[in-house]
């Protein structure tokens, strides 16, 4: 552990009733990020994603920090906004546990964790600022784009939707797309047939009926579940047969109760099971037949419908974002209906179910293409060839001195599009001091020796002065005895 260079991640949430796709993403990322640098999480408080990163055996500190949601939604005032945040205690003292860590890189998670990115910069510390979702779209958008850009060494974004909101000479430079992926271990695969029994057992579900779902962390308006009644409804008219299972904290309690009243109006409450937070994720896809993904929003990238398709599942959804990307990988563009089109969403799941057997072998197909796309060889892959550059750019030399203001971005040699060369690294006897220091500031043995070797000085002092008195008294000793003698000698 020792060798590792020291890094820190920052999670901007850590929710205690469930785990977002941003937080299983960024804790997915830490543990093999684990395998090449000494991992530090940063949450804000306790909660799921701690608990597991615990587990993993990462490293975990709680540190409060404010977000900026105007980052997520800008506005003309987000940079006198952002200067008051700099102004307050949690930001001053995250730049003095940053000044003492001295870590090689910080990565911060999300646009609107923005305070760890201006921290660090402001050390010197390089920054990676990972963008998991798509910058709203408005007149101000380029006030956040700057603030990424002016305070970041690298962009990493999940997909090429995310990365849109950013022109293109910073997409050339500074950019790296990097799409998630899942850990083959926690899909429990050769469990599948037992646990799809078992769980539609629990649901009663026989085992020729046909089970629809909708998976959400936290089911607000914008993850479009009313759409997904609506839907039902349609669906229903053509295979009554069919029952649904919705799976989700309520995020937005009077929407969720609306829908739910939706679904007894309609006449469907036998057909529909409503769930919240899900332990066992893979018991409840292995139980269904088919996904949707009614999302209204241009989701960075669309982590349900990527989990779905591991799990062998066909996903019917919106064209919205980065779902575009992950069912065009998965060779199944053509179950993308038109946003907020609730016809074409019913369509394509009848589609689906026109067919015995036809929803299992789409669902088998697109597993092996999202597979070879995402899946954990691939995504290791792009990380090993991450990790490499990160550890030659970053992990070399130490990070500048503390207090240097930000640097300005590095300027592009004309009619090139490669940033300037760095600085040479420092000589090897440097470089070993800088690895030692923060290989003591890990094991929290740094301001131990510094302790110890002021206690050692204290002593020594007092050693130092009573050794002068004791020699003060014996050189006074002999000078009584010489006067005594001469005093005997003249009598």
């Amino acid at each position: 552990m020792a060798d590792k260079a020291t890094i820190v991640l920052f999670s901007h949430v850590s929710n205690t009733r469930s785990i977002t796709g941003a937080e299983k993403l960024l804790l997915f990322f830490a543990r093999e990020l684990s395998c090449y640098f000494h991992c530090i999480l940063v949450a804000p408080q306790d909660g799921k994603l701690t608990q597991q990163a615990r587990r993993s055996g990462l490293n975990v500190q709680i540190i409060p920090i404010p977000l900026v949601y105007g980052m997520y939604t800008p506005y003309a005032g987000l940079e006198a906004d952002i200067c008051k945040f700099q102004e307050g205690r949690e930001y001053l003292e995250l730049r003095d546990w940053l000044a003492a860590l001295r870590p090689a890189f910080i990565i911060s998670s999300t646009c609107v964790h923005a305070l760890p990115a201006l921290a660090a910069k402001s050390l010197g510390i390089p920054v990676v600022w990972k963008i998991s979702e798509t910058i709203t779209d408005n007149e101000y958008t380029g006030i956040s784009v700057e603030l990424i850009n002016r305070n970041s060494d690298e962009i990493l974004a999940i997909s090429h939707t995310a990365a849109s909101c950013f022109p293109q000479e910073i997409r050339d430079s500074k950019v790296t797309q990097l799409p998630p992926s899942w850990n083959d271990q926690e899909l429990l695969m050769a469990a599948w047939s037992t646990l799809r029994s078992e769980r539609r057992r629990e649901l009663r579900i026989a085992p020729g009926e046909l089970l629809i779902g909708y998976i959400s962390s936290f089911i607000n308006k914008e993850k479009g579940l009313e759409h997904f009644v609506k839907m039902a409804v349609l669906v229903s008219e053509q295979h009554p047969e069919a029952k649904y299972i919705v799976i989700g904290t309520p995020g937005d309690k009077s929407y969720y109760e609306r829908c739910v009243r939706k679904v007894k109006l309609e006449g469907l409450t036998s057909r529909f099971k409503f769930y919240g937070y899900e332990d066992s994720l893979p018991s409840a896809y292995c139980a269904m037949d088919l996904l949707v993904v009614p999302s209204l929003i241009r989701e960075g990238f669309g982590m349900t419908a990527l989990e779905g398709m591991a799990f062998g599942k066909p996903v019917v959804a919106y064209d919205s974002g980065g779902l575009c990307e992950v069912l065009q990988a998965a060779g199944c563009g053509g179950l993308l209906a038109p946003a907020a089109d609730i016809g074409a969403l019913a369509a394509r799941v009848n589609g689906l179910l026109a067919e015995p057997g036809l929803a299992a072998a789409t669902g088998s197909q697109a597993r092996e293409r999202i597979d070879a796309a995402y899946g954990p060889a691939a995504y290791r892959a792009r990380l090993l060839g991450l990790a490499e550059r990160w550890q030659l750019r970053y992990c070399l030399a130490p990070p500048e001195p503390g207090g240097a203001e930000p640097a300005p971005p590095a300027a592009l040699p004309a009619g090139g599009g490669e940033p300037a060369a760095a600085p040479a690294p420092p000589p090897e006897r440097a470089r070993r001091a800088a690895r030692l220091r923060r290989a003591k500031l890990r094991r929290g043995r740094l301001s131990r020796a510094k302790t110890r070797a002021r206690r050692r000085k204290r002593p020594g002092r007092k050693r130092r002065a009573g050794g002068s008195a004791r020699r003060k008294s014996r050189r006074g000793q002999r000078h009584r005895g010489r006067k005594a003698r001469r005093r005997g000698r003249s009598r």
